[in-house]
Formats: C-alpha cells, structure tokens, sequence
C-alpha cells in the first residue's frame, strides 16, 4: 500500500521555494543595482532551504520507512533519487555555463578549471563562493540533499543492527561539531558537509515522519501555531540578530512544527487546497534552480537601461516583485516543458529496476 499523498507538504514545497525567490531578489537587486528590496525584510528567505531539508527528511522516511533493512530495494532507491536530481540540474547548469560562455558576462567561470567543473556536475562539495561565482549557487544544498540520500541508502543496505550504530555515531560526530567538541579544518569543505549540523534538520524531517507513522497526534493545529511563532521569532532575530543562534535551532525546528502539524492535519483527513498552489510546489525544484538565472539578467537589463525612473525607490521595489513573480513563472515553465517531461522518461525506468 502507498503512502498517503499529503497536499500540504508539497504546497509547504512551493512556500519554501518562493521564500528562497524573494531572499535572492534582494541579494541579486545588491549586487547588480547597489540597492535593497524592501529594506532587506526578505533576507530571511534564505530559510527556505532549512524548510526543504526538514521537508526532504519529512519524505524519505514517509515513502521509504518500509525498505529500511531491505538491500534489494536500494538500487531503485538510489535510481529514483538521482533522477529526481541530477537531470534538470544538468540541463540548468549546462544553460547556465553556456550563457555565460556565449555571452562572456561571467569570466569565473571561464577561468575555472576542468576539475571544478566535473565536481559541479557531480555535485561534490565545493567552496560556495566558487559555485556562486561560477555556476549554480544553490548547488550546495544539492550537495546536502544528496549526502543525505546516501545515508538513508545506508540504512537501506544495511540491517538495523548494523545501520544504526553507524548512523547514531555520524550523528554524534555532527552534535560535537556543533557544539564546538570537534574542531574541523575550515578549508575541508568534504568533512564540513558531513559533520554540518544542516545534517539535523534532515534527522528532524526524518523524526517527525516517524512519529507521525506510529504515533496518532489528535490536533494539528496546536504544532502549526506555535510553528508559525517560532518562525516568526526566528526571521525577526535573523533580520535583527539579537542572538546569534544557528538556524538549526531556530527555523529548522520551526519547520519541523509546521510539517508535524500539517502532515498530522491530512493524515486525519483530506484537505482541499486550491490547484495553483500544488502547482507550485510540483514547480518548487524548476523554480528553486532556475530563478537566479533569470533574476540576475533581469536585473542586469535593468542596469544598462540607466533610466532615471530606475532611480526611484518605490518603482524598484515593485520592479522587485515583477521581477519575482516573473522568475517563479519561468521557473514554472521549465517544470512544465523540461522537468516534468524528464520525470515521465525516467518514471518506466525506475518502477523495473
């Protein structure tokens, strides 16, 4: 028996992705305008990828709990997973580079070498400033995401009795790291990506699926309020940094709170969401790689057009949101005619591996 679809997770998808729109909206208007959007209250946007890998732990263990311990499964595991990933990011990459060849509006990345560009495309770890200067700058939480992916094979791979001693020590390696037990050279970005404490908002995904699978949660609604809080607190202090506290243990266990309440929510019973907002969240990956491209040439053409009306700090803002909205629909549109068609390709290939 398949598991439920819950709706609500995957509008919590396109939420997350349009939170990461509105944060690069602002670091890109900087960088190519050397002006702020809306006076800088979006820059904690960027917790949207602490809501996607809260979320993407929330999925894995929700669709996969019931191969865990089962190693024949893991080949279609792995096979799903890598193309769930890799082959839009390669066509987005891929068009990334060429632009910046072709039009020769980005000269780090011409001067990369070989070696860097085979690491992007693997998505093995590197320096985020090369990626952002590069290539793809959202790269590295895909670095993340697939790391995360390998562990859950482990545990698939391996019995129980095996898996979770191995798992429960890596864990215990990240919480060290974390508390400052565990001092790792900052140039090595491989050990900084396995013992990151972004590794726990994965295990809190996984967690609240687990829960939520053995354990019936009468009311929702308690966790989603006090989740919304918490997130508030938590972009309020970012936007202030009263307290310099690691996102981990503000929007990642904010988050954790909506998709426990939310997942409980559905669980219970249907809930009708509008249509558009599925959408969205069936869009959320396109969109999540593809905006910052059109972001940043928007913004650029803007910047040559040197009109004075570009001046005015009311018209920018607006332009701002035009400039948003128009890359969440091109992000839609490379889901429709480039991500969804790659999905269907591979989908035969994955059910008969």
């Amino acid at each position: 028996m398949s598991a439920k679809r819950l709706n609500l997770i995957q509008v919590f998808r396109g939420v997350a992705a349009v939170l990461v729109v509105l944060a690069h909206t602002d670091l890109i208007y900087n960088q190519n305008l050397n002006q702020n959007f809306l006076f800088k209250i979006f820059t904690f946007g960027g917790s949207g990828v602490d809501f996607f890998f809260v979320l993407s732990g929330f999925i894995m263990f929700y669709i996969h709990q019931k191969d865990i311990g089962h190693k024949d499964r893991l080949g279609t595991f792995l096979f799903k997973r890598f193309t769930r990933i890799y082959p839009l990011y390669w066509v987005v990459l891929t068009s990334k580079i060429f632009a910046s060849f072709i039009f020769s509006y980005n000269s780090a990345t011409n001067d990369r070498g070989i070696g860097e560009f085979i690491k992007a495309f693997l998505l093995f770890p590197q320096d985020r400033e090369i990626l952002s200067s590069s290539f793809l700058g959202v790269s590295w939480t895909l670095t993340f995401e697939v790391f995360f992916y390998l562990m859950f094979g482990l545990l698939i791979w391996l019995k129980p009795k095996f898996s979770f001693p191995i798992i429960a020590a890596w864990l215990l390696g990240v919480f060290f790291h974390f508390i400052g037990l565990i001092k790792l050279p900052e140039e090595n970005v491989l050990l900084q990506l396995i013992f990151s404490d972004y590794n726990f908002e994965f295990v809190l995904g996984c967690l609240t699926a687990y829960v939520l699978l053995n354990r019936k949660i009468s009311n929702g609604m308690p966790f989603i309020y006090l989740g919304l809080f918490l997130y508030t607190l938590s972009a309020i202090n970012y936007f202030y940094n009263f307290l310099p506290v690691s996102s981990v243990l503000t929007f990642g266990i904010a988050c954790t709170l909506l998709v426990l309440g939310g997942a409980s929510l559905e669980l219970r019973k249907t809930i009708n969401v509008p249509n558009f907002l599925l959408f969205l969240g069936n869009a959320s990956y396109s969109i999540y790689l593809a905006h910052g491209f059109f972001i940043n040439h928007m913004t650029k053409v803007l910047n040559k057009l040197e009109l004075e009306i570009f001046q005015n700090l009311l018209v920018l803002n607006i332009l701002g949101f035009i400039i948003g909205i128009i890359a969440i629909l091109c992000g839609c549109i490379v889901y429709l005619y480039i991500e969804k068609p790659l999905l269907l390709f591979f989908k035969p290939k994955a059910v008969t591996t």
